[in-house]
C-alpha cells in the first residue's frame, strides 16, 4: 500500500464520487476522498498527494478556482478536471492555470486508466502547462492556408455559427497537440495515431493546409520522432491567426 501513488478526488456529488474513486481504486492507486474545494485544500495539506481530479460545478470553491488554488502552491502537481457537459470558456481558462487534462462525463475507464498513467509520468512537466507563444509582426503565408475553402466556409454558414466553431477548434487543436507531445514522448504510437488523425480531419475541413499535412505525416509513422514540437506550435498559431484574419476580411466582403 505504501508504494501506491495517491489521488485525490473531489466531488460535490455523493454518486460521482464513489464511482470515479471506485473506478481509480480498481485502476490500484490509494484514493483521498473530498466533497469540496475547502476539503480539497485541507486534504493536500495533510497528505502527500500525486494526482488531482476534481469535478467543475461544486459550491463555494468550483473545480476552476481549487485549480488557481492549488498551482500557486502547488505547481507540479497535476491536476485533471471533470465536466458534466462541454464549456468552452471553462476549458480554455483551466489549460491556461496548467490543467493537465479534461473529462466529460461519462468517464470511460479506459481513458481514465491511460490519462493517469499520463499524468503521473509527465504532469510535472513544462510540457503540460505550455502557453503558446504570442506572436508579433506575423507575415502572410500563401501555403497556410487553403482561402477557397475558407471563402466557402463564410458563404455556406452563418457567421456566429462559423466563428464558434473556429474558437471551438482553437481550444481543442491546442490540448490535441499537448496530447500529441505526450504520447510520443511515451511511446503511445496508437494514440499518436489516433490524434494525429483526428487533427489532420480537422484542419483540414477548415482549409489549414499545413497543419493537415503536419498531422498525416506523424498519422502515416507514428513510432519515428516527433520533429520540434515548438514548430508544431507556431505553425497551428499562425494557422489560428491567418484562419481569424481571412475570415474577418471576408465577411466584410460579404456584407458590403
Amino acid at each position: 500500500m505504501e508504494n501506491k501513488q495517491t489521488i485525490l478526488i473531489v466531488d460535490d456529488d455523493q454518486v460521482s464520487l464513489a464511482l470515479i474513486s471506485k473506478l481509480v481504486e480498481k485502476l490500484h492507486y490509494n484514493v483521498l476522498l473530498a466533497q469540496d474545494g475547502q476539503q480539497a485544500l485541507e486534504a493536500l495539506a495533510a497528505h502527500p498527494v500525486d494526482l488531482v481530479i476534481a469535478d467543475y460545478d461544486m459550491p463555494n470553491i468550483d473545480g476552476l478556482e481549487l485549480l488557481k488554488r492549488l498551482k500557486a502552491d502547488y505547481p507540479r502537481l497535476p491536476y485533471i478536471l471533470v465536466t458534466a457537459y462541454s464549456n468552452l470558456r471553462v476549458i480554455r481558462e483551466a489549460w491556461e492555470f496548467g490543467a493537465f487534462d479534461f473529462f466529460q462525463k461519462p468517464v470511460f475507464v479506459d481513458r481514465l486508466n491511460q490519462t493517469i498513467r499520463l499524468a503521473m509520468e509527465y504532469g510535472h512537466l513544462s510540457i503540460a502547462r505550455r502557453k503558446f507563444p504570442k506572436l508579433e509582426e506575423l507575415q502572410p503565408d500563401p501555403d497556410l492556408l487553403n482561402i477557397g475553402v475558407v471563402r466557402e466556409l463564410a458563404v455556406a454558414l452563418e457567421r456566429a455559427d462559423l466563428l464558434h466553431i473556429v474558437e471551438e477548434f482553437e481550444t481543442h487543436a491546442r490540448i490535441e497537440l499537448q496530447h500529441l507531445l505526450r504520447h510520443g514522448m511515451s511511446q503511445h504510437y496508437a494514440e499518436v495515431r489516433s490524434v494525429s488523425h483526428r487533427m489532420a480531419g480537422t484542419s483540414i475541413n477548415l482549409g489549414l493546409v499545413r497543419i493537415s499535412e503536419e498531422m498525416r505525416a506523424i498519422e502515416a509513422k507514428p513510432e519515428a520522432p516527433i520533429r520540434n514540437g515548438a514548430d508544431l506550435e507556431k505553425l497551428l498559431e499562425r494557422s489560428i491567426y491567418w484562419l481569424k484574419h481571412y475570415l474577418t476580411e471576408i465577411f466584410q466582403d460579404l456584407a458590403v
